[in-house]
């Protein structure tokens, strides 16, 4: 019975209309796409101030536009930043300025945590990869002028006798001096080296909320000729505009820092010994897994240095002409190409990025 329903040529016929089917088919279906695996986030510190806002500001918009790597700003503190740079929840701090979280830096670079673009060398030659500040110092300024009218200060250890220069009009009795912005680590050193100084006895301190109050106090007191005692580092804007005097410390030693990093540990931050803040160059930090991730990002960050005065001259036209950081971005990314362009892995990037400059209005 079966041999009569399935003939041989019928056995044939249908081989034959099954072969069309699938032939017809595999012509017609088109190939498979291979589904491009999307990149992550890469989330910059905003440690809100003024250099820092530049650096991460013209490197998201690289990192975006050029390498195709969404962003993200997360603002923080230096406080916040200890935190979450180690755990990865942000990818990139701009600036490490390292001898103020000394221990920190030091056990996150040795367990890999935090991964120093520059390596932990200090002091390294200007525009050394990974390197996004020249040496830096940081301490206690007055304007010249002040000096000059009084010779006998030169010292930090010397303040208690010119208090009245620096008279607080809230409290007349002392003297007052502006610190470092809450919530920065040079907030909590200074505290701390003023308890080892004995300093307050004779000064208050004040605190600013902002780095712009910073300035605004020391330029104010400038303009008009009037004595200014502020934390303040360099090289800045606005220490090589004005003619400013920083204040001697006793020497620096590893002694001290021991102490001081104690010190910062917990309020009210006093330390057993005070000295000058170390001078040293300023690195580009980034949580460990980044490097990677997102290897020829790293790569770019490793690269990027502009420099602490160029860097005011862009602040000071963003400031003068009421300018976002957005729009200093695109104003710095047009008129630098050659030198942003120097820092970027090819042709390719360059032309992303100016194909989005181009778009800007």
């Amino acid at each position: 019975m079966l041999g009569k329903m399935f003939k041989p040529q019928r056995w044939g016929l249908i081989i034959g209309m099954i072969a069309v089917t699938l032939m017809a088919g595999a012509c017609s279906s088109e190939p498979a796409v291979p589904t491009a695996v999307p990149k992550e986030v890469i989330r910059f510190h905003d440690a809100q101030w003024e250099t820092n806002s530049q650096h991460f500001n013209i490197a998201m918009y690289i990192t975006d536009h050029g390498y195709g790597y969404p962003v993200e700003a997360t603002q923080g503190s230096t406080s916040t930043m200890l935190v979450t740079l180690p755990q990865g929840d942000i990818d990139v701090a701009m600036e490490l300025w390292r001898n103020n979280i000394k221990a920190w830096y030091d056990e996150n670079t040795a367990n890999g945590k935090i991964v120093d673009l520059s390596g932990t060398a200090d002091n390294l030659p200007n525009g050394s990869l990974g390197q996004i500040m020249e040496n830096s110092a940081q301490g206690f300024y007055v304007p010249t002028f002040v000096i000059e009218a009084n010779p006998g200060l030169v010292s930090v250890l010397d303040l208690p006798d010119y208090k009245h220069l620096f008279e607080d009009p809230e409290d007349p009795a002392k003297g007052v001096m502006v610190n470092c912005i809450l919530g920065w680590q040079c907030q909590k050193i200074v505290r701390a080296k003023w308890y080892a100084y004995g300093l307050y006895d004779t000064y208050n301190v004040m605190e600013p909320g902002a780095a712009g109050a910073i300035d605004a106090n020391i330029n104010g007191a400038y303009l008009n000729n009037e004595p200014v005692l502020s934390y303040y580092w360099e090289p800045t804007k606005l220490i090589s505009d004005l003619d400013m005097t920083m204040l001697e410390e006793p020497e620096w030693t590893e002694e001290c820092q021991a102490a001081l990093d104690i010190a910062v540990e917990d309020t009210p931050y006093e330390s057993t010994i005070g000295c000058a803040f170390p001078k040293y160059d300023v690195h580009t930090g980034v949580t460990g897994s980044l490097v990677e991730r997102a290897p020829e990002v790293t790569d770019f960050l490793a690269k990027m240095f502009i420099g602490a005065l160029p860097l005011g001259d862009l602040a000071t036209w963003k400031n003068e002409n009421e300018k976002t950081w957005e729009e200093m971005t695109i104003y710095y990314l047009r008129n630098n190409l050659a030198e942003w362009s120097s820092w970027v892995s090819g042709d390719d990037v360059v032309i992303k990025v100016n194909e989005a400059l181009a778009l800007e209005d």
